[in-house]
């Protein structure tokens, strides 16, 4: 066998490995302190076999597809953009860097590493919430989006109210206040032509009674 055959085997057994290792943490969920999935124990019965697992949960997820609206638009979106669900690829390493370099790079971190072991670790002590509970909350999104709705109309009512009261208080203004008081203006404007003319007459009066 050749050193490329060997190599491509290698990497062939090595990518192998990498996912029974992830579907070992995706039916188990639990991992050593390195981080590395722990081995799934044997089934006790063919109905906990991998198999049946996967074709009960299904069925449920079928079931709860048909129940719950948002469960059905998820597996739309899945069925429609499965890339939104895939993770990112993962960097490569730049060519170039030294053993040393690398190593420095590693060590800078490797106090993070029992820390994030510690956290994977107590993810397995938080309690998982009641399904019943989670499809009580997620059937209660309708009613929560038809409030939000109301809501908003509420709002736009109330800022077209608030329109509506500035324009009748301008118009209010403008009549009521400005209006009368050149209304005012007009009427005592005719009072002093009036008085004016009154006084013109009684000189006038006057004049003549002196004149006999």
């Amino acid at each position: 066998m050749s050193l490329e055959s060997e190599a491509m085997a290698g990497a062939t057994i090595e990518l192998l490995e990498a996912r029974l290792r992830r579907l070992s943490y995706l039916l188990t969920g639990a991992t050593e302190w390195t981080g590395i999935p722990t081995t799934p124990e044997k089934p006790a019965s063919h109905e906990e076999t991998v198999s049946r697992r996967v074709a009960r949960l299904e069925r449920e997820l079928e079931k709860l597809s048909r129940s719950v609206p948002a469960v059905r638009d998820v597996i739309q979106l899945h069925d429609r953009f499965p890339d939104l669900f895939q993770s990112p690829p993962a960097r490569k390493i730049p060519d170039g860097l030294s053993t040393r370099t690398l190593s420095s790079i590693v060590l800078s971190y490797a106090t993070a590493f029992p820390e994030t072991a510690s956290r994977l670790t107590s993810l397995n002590d938080l309690p998982v919430p009641d399904a019943q509970s989670s499809a009580a909350l997620i059937e209660l999104q309708p009613k929560l989006d038809r409030l939000a709705q109301t809501q908003a109309q509420q709002a736009e009512s109330i800022s077209e109210l608030r329109v509506r009261t500035a324009r009748v208080l301008q118009r209010w203004y403008e009549v009521g206040l400005v209006g009368s008081g050149e209304c005012w203006a007009e009427w005592e404007g005719r009072l002093e032509d009036v008085e004016r003319e009154v006084r013109r007459r009684e000189v006038i009066k006057e004049r003549r009674e002196n004149e006999i």
